[in-house]
């Protein structure tokens, strides 16, 4: 069988839209799958238009709010969880990244864009402040553990600086960039079919 753009030329794949015969030259791969050079243009052009279908009309209000809300639970839950478990947990900051990172993209009626990812990043790296304030809080601030462990109470810049070690810098970078990363590829699997 011919190639459908090189007449003589042996085709030994086919495109898996439009099942053209298709040559070596002219095959490229698509999630795995061959596919011709017109249907990877049309296919270019489509998530390239749906692209800028998702940059309008997006709900930026709605993504705010759903990424606040999600900064103060999810940090909320972090504080409670160290509170009763007694370690720092610092895996936390990244789930709390990827949390806020989705809530933004649903917020914004699964859209995406640059400006929803610059959010999901601002709350993320918000939401982690607010952890550490309120693990700081609910452990130093308040008192409890000076009285039991005889301990100086200490400034919130003063324990945030003493309590960030390596590992904890790690999940930071980790959370803000799924964050940053979510709203975006979430919609990518999407692209591909």
């Amino acid at each position: 069988m011919d190639c459908v753009n090189h007449p003589g030329v042996d085709a030994p794949y086919s495109c898996y839209r439009c099942h053209s015969p298709i040559c070596v030259d002219c095959e490229s791969k698509l999630d795995g799958a061959s596919i011709c050079p017109s249907c990877l243009a049309l296919f270019r052009t489509q998530v390239a238009a749906r692209y800028e279908a998702e940059q309008r009309n997006v709900g930026y209000c709605g993504a705010f709010f759903a990424g606040a809300v999600a900064t103060s639970v999810l940090a909320a839950i972090w504080s409670q969880l160290v509170v009763w478990t007694g370690y720092p947990l610092e895996f936390f900051a990244g789930l709390l990244g990827g949390g806020v990172g989705y809530a933004v993209h649903v917020g914004a009626g699964n859209k995406r864009g640059r400006a929803l990812q610059q959010l999901a990043a601002s709350l993320a790296l918000l939401g982690v402040m607010l952890g550490h304030y309120l693990i700081f809080y609910r452990t130093q601030f308040s008192g409890r553990l000076a009285v039991v462990s005889g301990s100086p109470i200490v400034a919130f810049p003063a324990y945030l600086s003493a309590s960030l070690d390596f590992l904890d810098w790690i999940f930071l970078i980790v959370g803000i960039a799924w964050g940053y990363w979510i709203p975006h590829i979430r919609v990518l699997r999407e692209d591909l079919s």
